[in-house]
């Protein structure tokens, strides 16, 4: 079995998935792909990891999710980022183990450069990146500009969507467009859902940023990779919609894109 490294990574405010396998005779499986997945809670049986007992479905019965946070002192970047880092394990937590599964806390690591992340070292800029399997949530600090708020609330939407097995098996499918629209979409969604009490402003920046993307034209040397981009993360204005969508319904049903038809993830 080869061995597989999915590593999603938020460029300019949007998220890559990388596929590295090492050299190998086997074809890439659905298997390979979720082997990479956090293993099932301690509590678990081995041969019944958390994708396999439970699914997005299991959300469907539970109400908003509680995303009280205390961010009374916001001007230290780090001090902040860790302080909302501490809610979000709280809000997973008492998430996830309402469909019985046992959240596990990811490393975060704050960078300044990208050697500094835990799982790749990428030669193109990203603001966030997440390794699954090793569970290390990466978020770029950059002196001077604000705190990246959804940036870390997505990276951490991207933590429960494997642990928690939100991703409605799907992740168990060969790796393609449409599976990384449908997570990435989801994740911004869940960033919502986590932000929409403490930081609703981080939310309206985030739609103008998301606007401002809309209507941007590419230059002719960036145009194949913004097209590849749109491939694999959905238009803008469905991420604005899946923003929407969670800041006004903040529960993890509202963001269910998997069972979304594919015109609402395109």
């Amino acid at each position: 079995m080869p061995t597989v490294l999915l590593v999603l990574v938020i460029v300019a405010g949007a998220i890559y998935i990388i596929t590295n396998l090492e050299k190998s005779d086997e074809p890439m499986r659905a298997a390979a792909a979720v082997a990479a997945t956090p293993t099932a809670p301690k509590t678990a049986t081995p041969t019944q990891p958390a994708w396999l007992r439970v699914s997005h479905k299991s959300y469907r019965g539970l109400g908003p999710v509680d995303a009280r946070c205390d961010l009374s002192d916001t001007s230290n970047t780090e001090q902040g980022l860790r302080a909302l880092a501490l809610c979000l394990d709280r809000m997973w937590t008492e998430t996830l183990a309402k469909v019985g599964v046992t959240y596990v806390k990811p490393e975060v690591r704050l960078v300044r450069t990208p050697e500094e992340a835990a799982c790749a070292s990428l030669s193109f800029e990203w603001g966030g990146l997440y390794c699954y399997g090793t569970n290390v949530v990466n978020v770029m600090i950059v002196d001077g500009e604000p705190p990246p708020w959804f940036v870390l609330a997505h990276e951490y939407a991207h933590h429960a969507q494997f642990v928690g097995a939100i991703t409605d098996r799907w992740m168990t499918r060969p790796l393609d467009d449409e599976i990384m629209r449908r997570s990435e979409l989801q994740a911004s969604c869940l960033a919502a859902v986590t932000l929409r009490t403490v930081l609703p402003d981080e939310l309206a920046l985030q739609r103008r940023v998301f606007k401002a993307y809309a209507g941007l034209k590419p230059e002719p040397s960036k145009a194949e990779e913004m097209a590849a981009y749109l491939r694999t993360h959905g238009s803008w204005a469905h991420t604005i919609a899946w923003v929407n969508r969670g800041e006004r319904k903040g529960t993890v049903a509202s963001c269910d894109t998997w069972g979304a038809p594919a015109r609402q993830v395109s």
